[in-house]
């Protein structure tokens, strides 16, 4: 696969999709004083399409519960740059305002380039 096949990608998803936001939170650096480590938070923003869970995949897939959602992202950011890979509790703030943990993530990677990320979404609590 070829960055123009990853662009094609992210120019089809952008046509259908919505931007959102891509949330992770890690644990910063140990602070001996408190005896705890900082919440660094980092953010993404991007393009994707939010769909409903195929009966297929509910069937097949013990992650997936009711009211989860597919999110097929863009491996691209708004921007251009390459997206870090979204991982499993990551945050997705989609357009309307609402928020959502990643639950799943498959990359779909031909050639070991990503192009798009198929996530398992969960509202968030």
């Amino acid at each position: 696969m070829t960055i123009s096949q990853r662009s094609r990608a992210a120019q089809l998803i952008a046509a259908k999709g919505q931007t959102v936001t891509l949330t992770r939170r890690a644990a910063g650096s140990y602070d001996t004083a408190t005896g705890a480590a900082a919440i660094t938070t980092s953010t993404q923003t991007g393009q994707g399409v939010v769909l409903p869970m195929s009966a297929f995949r509910k069937a097949s897939d013990a992650v997936v519960v009711e009211g989860d959602r597919q999110l097929l992202l863009s491996a691209l950011t708004s921007a251009g740059a390459a997206l870090t890979a979204p991982v499993v509790d990551d945050t997705v703030t989609l357009a309307d305002g609402s928020v959502a943990s990643i639950v799943a993530v498959d990359p779909l990677s031909p050639a070991g380039m990503d192009l798009i990320y198929d996530c398992t979404i969960r509202k968030a609590a």
